[in-house]
């Protein structure tokens, strides 16, 4: 049989236009995946990667929250490269305590809470400091800041300072080390 050849087959014209089917039906399906999938890629925006320049007036919303608090919300003088994210006064909720809250960007992307309310309680301290446990104290421009320490879920340490400025309580929040909350105490004292 080797020495025999073997038959061609022929395809009849109903068979060769089943056997192109599934090539026609890959081709069109293909067509219409790029047409549905190409017009939303254009609608998403493009990646502006450190273009983020939000427009928060510390010292406008300072002045408004002012009128509401009992005391000067800190509108802190913070190094260069810092830009403010948030600024807002948060009226007493659930615990009855109404506080200035700023939240700082810094210049290595890390972040920098500021919380600063005249009628601060342990339970408040506590829930603002994420319940950290008091780990020592530190002496920041001639003040004294309480410091608290958790560890997040990812192993990171997350500080809260807690320090008296004119007769408020200050709250100032980072995981972003101790240098950065250092800057941000300085600042505050500074304002």
């Amino acid at each position: 049989m080797s020495d025999e050849q073997l038959p061609k087959p022929i395809l009849t014209e109903s068979q060769a236009k089943r056997a192109n089917q599934s090539l026609k039906g890959m081709v069109i399906s293909v067509l219409l995946t790029l047409a549905v999938v190409i017009p939303v890629m254009f609608m998403n925006p493009f990646n502006q990667e450190n273009n983020y320049d939000p427009d928060v007036d510390v010292s406008g919303i300072a002045a408004q929250a002012g009128q509401s608090a009992s005391f000067t919300p800190l509108d802190a003088a913070v190094p260069a490269g810092w830009y403010p994210n948030f600024a807002r006064w948060q009226s007493g909720g659930a615990d009855g305590v109404a506080y200035w809250e700023v939240g700082y960007v810094t210049d290595e992307e890390g972040f920098v809470w500021l919380k600063q309310t005249d009628a601060a309680n342990p339970t408040w301290i506590a829930q603002h400091a994420e319940s950290a446990p008091v780990t020592g104290e530190r002496r920041i421009g001639g003040a004294v800041w309480e410091e608290r320490s958790v560890r997040d879920d990812d192993g990171a340490p997350h500080v809260t300072l807690v320090g008296t400025v004119d007769g408020t309580t200050v709250l100032l929040a980072s995981d972003s080390g101790p240098e950065t909350l250092e800057a941000a105490a300085l600042a505050v004292l500074a304002e």
